[in-house]
């Protein structure tokens, strides 16, 4: 090792670099080619590739001399150009670097595409409207693409992968050569009359050229009139072909189409899983509910000795009974007793005025003891009104009634639904039971 000779990666680079602009001279060279991945950067630099059909080339054009090119450089053209090789040291990449550049034509494969592409769009079939949605469940899927190609092994591989359960069904088709968007149209068609839930159009990568089947107007047309949800997943994700655009969801490469109409089940398992927990945390808590409910009606009185209770509740009412009689009959002797000293009084103060009239013959006192007399039979009477109006027989004769259970029943929070209550009126008693109550906030003046 200490014999060797060490260096850093930069050095090797510049020494390459070295090696190529000493002895590679292309000042005399006119490169062909079609421009392919334009970007024209706000600087004014342009990076492009420069591609034919074996091989393509990194290219930059600085601002200087992109300004005065006498054309507007754009994707699909075929240029002449010339400049130098050059490694570019940061990333170790091999470019040409553009002195100056003139047309070659336009490829004719781009201007038909450019031409199909706004005549089909013109129609409609490209309008998002048109496309359908993806389907809530995809279980079963038609794969059209060829049989030997790498597209139809990238997406079973990815199915059985993410969703093993998921039904397959291969529609073999041309996918490249003049054959080709005949055969994908036919297979199409077959495929959504069978009933599948998608159907995937796949393909690897490959050239402008070699995709260029996808472009198909009769193929458009076909896609557009299917039934069935389509997915484009043509090329890479920089190519675009005209199936992408009518399809209902393009998909950048064979690989991506497969993983959108698929679930992944290991995701799906850990959602089942936490939907799992959920109904069991809701099942136990509905128990707990349940529990305490019934232990709560267990616990009642009755639910112990129904029979006991009632007895209970029959004896009470009976001595409620015999108070309320008891003080009905009270009421009563008072009642009587009142007229009888009301009769008493009217004799007495009748005597007494006839002994005062006897006494004192004067008018003015005669005068004022019958404004005494007045007087007190006045608030005497008031009294007597009061007391009877504070009767509770008055009480129970103006439609009244005492409810009553264990004790007389005061508020909504002494009773319960399902209590038996009894009610007590003028002329009889009755027995009820609670099937609602509602508790009333009266408000006071």
């Amino acid at each position: 090792m200490n014999k060797e000779m060490i260096v850093p990666v930069s050095s090797l680079v510049l020494k390459i670099k070295s090696v190529l602009q000493s002895t590679i001279q292309l000042n005399n060279i006119w490169i062909q080619g079609e421009v392919s991945n334009l970007t024209k950067h706000r600087s004014g630099h342009y990076y492009f590739i420069v591609k034919d059909d074996k091989a393509l080339l990194n290219c930059v054009m600085f601002a200087s001399n992109a300004s005065r090119l006498p054309f507007v450089l754009e994707e699909g053209m075929k240029i002449l150009m010339q400049g130098n090789v050059n490694v570019y040291e940061t990333s170790g990449t091999l470019q040409f670097v553009v002195k100056t550049m003139k047309e070659d034509g336009i490829g004719n494969l781009y201007l038909e595409f450019e031409k199909r592409k706004r005549m089909l769009q013109d129609l409609g079939y490209f309008d998002e409207n048109h496309k359908k949605e993806k389907p809530a469940i995809i279980n079963n899927i038609g794969i059209i693409t060829a049989r030997e190609g790498a597209a139809l092994q990238d997406v079973i591989r990815t199915i059985r992968s993410r969703w093993p359960m998921m039904e397959m069904k291969l529609y073999p088709a041309y996918v490249q050569g003049k054959q080709a968007a005949k055969s994908l149209v036919l297979q199409i068609q077959k495929a959504d009359s069978q009933g599948h839930d998608a159907l995937l159009v796949v393909r690897g990568g490959g050239s402008f050229e070699d995709l260029f089947c996808f472009n198909d107007v009769d193929l458009v047309k076909t896609i557009y009139a299917c039934h069935t949800y389509i997915v484009s997943g043509v090329g890479h994700e920089v190519d675009t072909t005209l199936c992408d655009l009518v399809s209902d969801h393009r998909a950048v490469t064979p690989t991506a189409a497969a993983q959108w109409v698929s679930l992944n089940i290991y995701e799906e398992h850990k959602l089942l899983l936490k939907r799992e927990q959920m109904l069991i945390d809701s099942m136990k808590h509905k128990l707990k509910q349940a529990h305490l409910r019934l232990d709560k009606v267990e616990s009642h009185p009755y639910m112990q000795d129904p029979m006991n209770y009632i007895s209970d509740k029959y004896l009470l009412l009976d001595s409620y009974i015999n108070k309320l009689d008891a003080y009905k009959m009270d009421i009563l002797n008072k009642e009587s007793d009142i007229t009888n000293k009301i009769q008493l009084l009217n004799q007495l103060m009748i005597s007494n005025l006839d002994n005062q009239r006897h006494t004192f013959q004067s008018k003015d006192l005669e005068g004022a003891l019958q404004n005494y007399y007045k007087n007190q039979v006045f608030t005497f009477s008031k009294n007597v009104s009061l007391l009877d109006a504070y009767s509770p027989l008055k009480t129970l004769s103006r439609g009244y009634s005492i409810v009553s259970k264990d004790t007389i029943i005061k508020s909504i929070d002494d009773i319960h639904i399902n209590d038996t209550v009894s009610i007590t009126l003028k002329d009889g008693k009755a027995k009820a039971i609670i099937s609602n109550k509602e508790k009333i906030e009266w408000q006071k003046n």
